[in-house]
């Protein structure tokens, strides 16, 4: 996914790492039921830096962009700036009183419903499609080749336990403050929950741009890469790297 951030303008040269989350390979898969918390992510994470490492900018998106929360505040004195796409802090979006009513309504209606959370399903092909559908649209799990339907029901077991993780807990729109210089930018075309989580983390977060990428949808990052280059490229010259 994020190959293409060397080409960025002004992150020629930079030392980049990409990590993989634990569940993705080459890391075992997450069993059906087994817990793995954003935190524990946060850490994985952690402990993959490089010795030394002094100055350090985050980017994520999606699930990445809530662990990207998390480490800035997990290494708050050597975090330079953050720039999270969409990050899906869905619990801070159902716990919060001033939010969108029709976003929480849309979350829980696909996230919560009975059939979602049926311990029989979860995970399952029939469960993973219903996922990649809710953010790509009707039809887009069909789309995949034989072979990319099967990695996506390899981490099925990652993805239930990141859901259980982002979705059920107590957290508030509060408790994702960053104190680095923050930028939230969420696709023009994305669903309703993503675009009133991103204005949440905003208000949450005073210091913050945030932005709006004209037919962007969820999964720009992947797919669309050349439609979030100017905001990365921006973010960096407005936060030099060091």
């Amino acid at each position: 996914m994020w190959r293409f951030v060397g080409r960025v303008p002004a992150l020629e040269g930079a030392n980049i790492l990409a990590p993989t989350l634990l569940g993705y390979p080459p890391h075992k898969p997450v069993a059906i039921g087994q817990p793995v918390s954003v935190r524990d992510d946060a850490e994985h994470i952690r402990a993959m830096l490089p010795a030394g490492v002094t100055r350090l900018h985050l980017i994520g998106h999606s699930y990445g962009g809530v662990v990207a929360l998390a480490m800035a505040r997990l290494l708050a004195p050597i975090v330079a700036s953050v720039w999270v796409y969409e990050p899906v802090t869905f619990s801070a979006l159902r716990n919060d009183p001033l939010g969108d009513p029709e976003a929480r309504a849309e979350a829980n209606a696909m996230f919560m419903s009975p059939a979602f959370l049926d311990p029989a399903v979860m995970g399952t092909e029939a469960w993973c499609a219903t996922f990649i559908e809710y953010w790509n649209g009707p039809g887009a799990f069909a789309r995949l080749t034989p072979a990319q339907r099967a990695s996506v029901v390899a981490i099925g077991g990652k993805i239930v336990a990141e859901l259980h993780s982002i979705f059920l807990g107590p957290e508030r729109f509060a408790d994702w403050t960053c104190e680095a210089p923050l930028t939230i930018v969420y696709g023009a075309e994305t669903r309703r929950p993503a675009a009133a989580i991103a204005h949440g983390l905003a208000r949450a977060n005073p210091h913050a741009v945030l932005e709006s990428i004209a037919g962007a949808t969820h999964m720009a990052p992947l797919h669309d890469p050349e439609s979030i280059h100017a905001s990365l490229d921006a973010h960096f010259r407005r936060t030099p790297r060091g």
